[in-house]
């Protein structure tokens, strides 16, 4: 941040202020609703006559901060109470301890938070943010307010009255002689669409240079065959070029991973579905380019590598895979039958210069361009656009302008109204309605295309934990996932779009049929990592699917453990064998104790054998033999094992195979010795992941009574430890809904 220093003291540089009816909206978004929650407010800011200027905070030019007088600042909290990625050059400035107390003394300001109250720090970046322009001289003309993702109504709970206080408040300090416009007031569409003919898209082609997606890796048509929009009974994954890649976001280098395994960890009777997937990118053709200092180049012709090359990826145990997943061939060909499109229409579409400025600003979101210019009805609908997800307060309110049908204009307006909130939750959060089940409901709501392309967003990536080690598995990145398949409280079968599209590529049949299932990806950080210090022990809690991070972690361990084991047997010289105890010192005992959680033994113990195999001799029972070879072949052989040995404990807890159902917690409280040993008398670290409900709280409730009691502590006491832990991330918690 240097080249925004101002003078030696480093302070922000005063510019002019502004003396116009701008509002300065500044966000910091990771997964999309704090830019939401943005967005909104620059659009009700129309309503009173004020020129809304939307920014990520990183985007905004920190140093005229100093000469805001008015700011909204929208602030998610993501991973271990962090600040989201578009935040955080931001925050670091603002931290900065030589910026001058009072150098905010002019800037009124309000914060909305938006959070998570399952997680032990709730809301900690919209506090600190709050709290820091506080110390910087700035005054609050507006209470600070805090969303909760575990409330009924979501953020909106707190958001909508915070809102209206935000605009009375406005209204008083900054009044207008003009009248607020009426709600509802439509907003010109982001993009101008349209439906051109195959003659027409041929010519735009050729004008603009741009190609709509190919549908196989031998096809370079602009426009797909009549038999490539047919629903085909294996979906097909798309080969995009670098370019269209990458479009996915601007942050992050997108891959192609081909699905190479998809084996079902649960029993077949087993209600729950959940899956090993393992991610192979040793043909990531753009990946080896880089590499080798060439070009992007495209995806379609992808070689096989038949000799050892380095690593085609590189992430860290802990890390997280972002999986950017497509609608279902056969639901959208339905989607369009509905929507009166033919899969074959090609659509043009071009960034509407008439739209509001915020809401074109694609950068912000993470996108390094728009949609394509030119584009097949199924390639739009397949690839980009979320018809499937629930839709937003907003949507409602864009279809209440448009429906012809009365009752259905007043249940719409009744249902974006403050008084209707409850009634919409009931009906569209809560039963997870998709923008084609409201757009049935409503029929008389005929969106036209523009409005439609421009209100449906983009399909989200879905991370998942990797539940695998790049040094045991090089070129691979493994997954367990659970295909989401419940009944909506009014017993509607719904299905999560990414688990149940991943769960049906099976590259067996893929393999039958000369398919290779490609699926762009890209890696993230997580929240866990293990410690520098490999003496310090390690508690890993994790119920169901939240064991994947753990296993990535044991089998980057147990590598380590084997590498150490064979140098120590080839004989090595001082210097290397130091290296080598270095690397296995302190982390073949005692060290990692794993808990888990789930319904039954015989039905969901994911990777039964992998634990089994890294508990080592020590915890596998072997029956005596009397032949001397067999004796001296076992010895060996547990040798072996002890070897492979990488956690010190495994313990899990299987609530339905007892009477009295066990959770993880209660297999917790059973070696409250050992928990003690670790958080108290070792200074190890615990690692928590799983669902987000009622677990977290139950787990941290646990530890913490078993700190009280084996620490001799008072409650308040136990509690302070417990925030000690939290402060020095020797206690994190990574949870999902």
């Amino acid at each position: 941040d240097s080249k925004h220093q101002a003078g030696k003291t480093g302070a922000p540089s005063p510019v002019a202020p502004s003396t116009s009816r701008r509002l300065l909206i500044l966000y910091g978004s990771q997964t999309g609703c704090a830019c939401d929650v943005a967005q909104r407010v620059a659009r009700e800011s129309l309503r009173y006559h004020f020129e809304p200027d939307l920014k990520t905070m990183d985007s905004y030019n920190r140093t005229n901060l100093p000469s805001e007088e008015l700011v909204v600042f929208i602030a998610s909290t993501t991973g271990q109470a962090e600040a989201p990625a578009n935040m955080q050059k931001f925050w670091r400035f603002l931290r900065r301890k030589d910026i001058p107390r009072s150098s905010l003394k002019t800037l009124k300001f309000t914060v909305f938070g938006l959070g998570d109250s399952s997680y032990p720090v709730y809301n900690a970046v919209a506090r600190r943010l709050h709290q820091r322009l506080l110390d910087l001289g700035a005054e609050a003309f507006h209470p600070r307010g805090l969303g909760d993702d575990q409330d009924n109504l979501g953020y909106d709970e707190k958001l909508n009255p915070w809102l209206d206080g935000l605009w009375a408040k406005l209204n008083k300090m900054i009044p207008s002689s003009l009248k607020p416009l009426p709600r509802g007031r439509l907003l010109p569409p982001v993009y101008v669409a349209k439906v051109v003919t195959v003659k027409t898209a041929k010519k735009q082609k050729r004008l603009d240079g741009k190609a709509s997606l190919s549908s196989s890796s031998s096809s370079s048509s602009t426009t797909p065959s009549s038999s490539s929009c047919s629903a085909s009974p294996l979906p097909l994954c798309r080969t995009l070029s670098s370019k269209q890649l990458q479009s996915f976001s601007n942050r992050k280098e997108i891959l192609l991973g081909e699905i190479i395994e998809n084996r079902r960890l649960t029993a077949a009777d087993h209600s729950q579905d959940v899956r090993h997937i393992v991610f192979d990118f040793a043909n990531d053709r753009r990946r080896r380019q880089q590499q080798k200092g060439g070009g992007g180049g495209r995806y379609d012709d992808l070689e096989d590598v038949s000799h050892p090359a380095v690593a085609a990826i590189s992430f860290e145990p802990g890390d997280v895979l972002d999986v950017y997943p497509q609608n279902h061939r056969g639901g959208v060909l339905k989607a369009l039958e509905q929507l009166g499109l033919d899969p074959n229409d090609m659509i043009s579409i071009a960034v509407n210069e008439e739209a509001p400025r915020f809401l074109r600003d694609f950068s912000a979101e993470g996108l390094s361009s728009t949609l394509p210019s030119l584009i097949s009805a199924i390639d739009l609908f397949t690839i980009y656009l979320d018809v499937f997800g629930t839709p937003g307060r907003y949507f409602f309110e864009v279809l209440a302008h448009f429906a012809s049908d009365e009752m259905q204009k007043e249940k719409l307006e009744e249902f974006v109204s403050a008084e209707g909130q409850l009634d919409l939750y009931v009906y569209n959060q809560r039963e997870k309605r998709t923008y084609l089940e409201v757009l049935q409901d409503f029929k008389s709501a005929e969106l036209p295309l523009s409005y439609l392309i421009s209100h449906i967003p983009r399909i989200k990536a879905r991370q998942f934990s990797i539940a695998s080690s790049c040094l045991k598995y090089p070129n691979q990145a493994h997954i367990c996932m659970a295909v989401v398949s419940y009944k909506t409280p009014f017993k509607r079968q719904k299905e999560g779009i990414c688990s149940s599209w991943l769960a049906s590529l099976d590259p067996k049949e893929g393999k039958e049929e000369g398919t290779k299932f490609l699926v762009p990806v890209s890696f993230s950080k997580g929240s866990f990592r293990m410690p520098a210090d490999l003496t310090k022990p390690v508690i890993m809690v994790g119920p169901g699917t939240g064991i994947a991070p753990f296993m990535s972690m044991c089998q980057q361990r147990q590598q380590h453990l084997l590498l150490h084991s064979k140098t120590r047997r080839n004989g090595v010289g001082s210097c290397d064998k130091e290296k080598g105890d270095a690397a296995g010192r302190g982390s073949s005992s005692n060290n990692i104790y794993v808990f888990f959680g789930n319904r039954y033994r015989k039905k969901d113990f994911l990777y039964e054998k992998e634990w089994n195999q890294m508990c080592g001799a020590h915890n596998r029972d072997d029956d005596g033999d009397d032949d001397g070879n067999k004796s001296q072949k076992k010895e060996v052989e547990v040798e072996e094992e002890e070897e492979q040995r990488t956690i010190s404990g495994f313990y899990a807890a299987f609530s339905r195979d007892t009477e009295k159902k066990v959770y993880v917690q209660h297999k917790l409280a059973e070696q409250k010795e050992i928990i003690w040993e670790v958080l108290g008398k070792r200074q190890g670290h615990f690692m928590l992941a799983g669902n987000a409900q009622k677990m977290p709280n139950d787990v941290r409730n646990q530890v913490r009574e078993i700190v009280r009691v084996m620490g001799k502590m008072t409650e308040k006491e136990a509690k302070l430890f417990m925030l000690r832990l939290d402060s020095k991330r020797r206690y994190v918690q990574e949870t999902w809904a």
